[in-house]
């Protein structure tokens, strides 16, 4: 079986989201082959030059403006944006709500979970300059949360890598905080995959990606977050 393509009159807006730089390149480059077509907007000059397509525009206000004559669109957001926000932003008539793709480094996501520590001074004070930045006062386990939280994929990034033990407390911790996301496992930075077990992703090897947005998350995922608090606890708990 072939890869599984959107079809052009339905076209699809996905917004990439996390700290893991690397692994948000790599799933881009991944959803670019899977969707063949689309325009790529960035929040960061350094993921501009690390892709290749010419269609790749930097957007330098707080969030990215959606011509509405686009195609396809991916949205590389800065590692300190808070998705729901472009999200909100990327919503316009005639185009279908926007997915949430966040990507997570399965190496070291537990560790950064848990830990209260800030982000290092530098990176504070450059967010602060950066409209695009809207968590740049968060610890690194908030901006966690406010990823993995909105997230209709969760893509796991170097899941090879990861201690089998450590990686199957990993999935069922994200799908009992967030059970509407998809899980998808990438193996590297985020090239090529499968789906977690358990998952509501796709089992082919190709077309993952797509199969998982079309498929996890959006207004049921919303409204579990809303009802049940439950990252919101965890959040707040961090902030003390």
């Amino acid at each position: 079986m072939g890869k599984r393509k959107l079809d052009s009159k339905h076209p699809i807006t996905c917004i990439v989201s996390g700290l893991y730089a690397g692994g948000k390149l790599a799933v881009a480059r991944a959803l670019l082959k899977e969707l063949r077509s689309a325009t790529v907007l960035v929040g960061d000059p350094a993921a501009k030059q690390a892709l290749s397509t010419k269609e790749v525009i930097e957007y330098n206000g707080e969030t990215p403006k959606l011509p509405h004559d686009l195609g396809n669109v991916v949205v590389l957001a800065h590692d300190l944006a808070q998705p729901s926000r472009i999200a909100a932003a990327t919503t316009s008539g005639g185009r279908a709500a926007p997915k949430l793709l966040c990507v997570i480094d399965a190496r070291s996501f537990l560790d950064e979970w848990e830990s209260v520590d800030a982000l290092p001074e530098k990176v504070r004070e450059a967010g602060k300059k950066d409209l695009r930045a809207h968590l740049s006062d968060k610890k690194p386990c908030e901006i966690l949360a406010e990823c993995v939280e909105s997230a209709d994929v969760i893509a796991l990034s170097h899941s090879e890598a990861a201690d089998a033990d450590e990686l199957e407390m990993l999935e069922a911790m994200l799908r009992e905080l967030n059970p509407c996301a998809a899980v998808v496992r990438r193996s590297g930075a985020g090239g090529g995959g499968r789906a977690a077990e358990g998952s509501t992703a796709g089992e082919d090897a190709e077309g993952r990606l797509l199969q998982a947005l079309e498929r996890g998350g959006g207004a049921e995922a919303t409204a579990h977050v809303e009802k049940n608090g439950c990252w919101q606890a965890v959040v707040a708990a961090r902030r003390e």
